[in-house]
C-alpha cells in the first residue's frame, strides 16, 4: 500500500505589535481604522488567529513589527502603508529569515 503524500505545513508569516510600539505603528498607517484602537483588543484577536491557525493544521511565526523596516519596504515596492502591505511585509520578513538561516523555505500561505 503506497503511503499518501503529506500535506505541507502552512506557515504565516504574522506581523505581530509591541505594546509600547502600537500607538506608533497605528498612527503610521494609511488604514488605522482597520487596527484595533488598543494594543489589548489587537493582542486578544492576534491570539485567537494564532490559535484558529494552529487548529487548522497551520503555523504562525510572530514577525516582530518594525516601522523603520515597514516604511522602506513600502518605498521600495511602492504600496501603501494598509493591512494588505503588512500581510505581504511579514511573509517577505519570514521568506528572508529562513533564505538566511539556510532553511528550505516553509510553504507561504499567503501574499498578494
Amino acid at each position: 500500500m503506497t503511503k499518501p503524500p503529506e500535506t505541507p505545513l502552512r506557515v504565516y508569516g504574522f506581523c505581530w505589535f509591541l505594546r509600547d510600539e502600537y500607538d506608533e505603528a497605528r498612527a503610521a498607517m494609511a488604514d488605522p481604522e482597520v487596527l484595533f484602537d488598543t494594543y489589548g483588543e489587537w493582542l486578544k484577536a492576534a491570539k485567537k488567529i494564532e490559535a484558529d491557525v494552529t487548529a487548522q493544521g497551520g503555523k504562525v511565526i510572530r514577525i516582530r513589527f518594525d516601522l523603520p523596516s515597514f516604511r522602506f519596504y513600502c518605498l521600495t515596492h511602492n504600496v501603501p502603508p494598509v493591512e494588505q502591505t503588512r500581510a505581504n511585509w511579514a511573509a517577505a520578513e519570514l521568506r528572508r529569515r529562513y533564505d538566511e538561516a539556510g532553511r528550505t523555505r516553509p510553504t507561504p500561505a499567503r501574499e498578494g
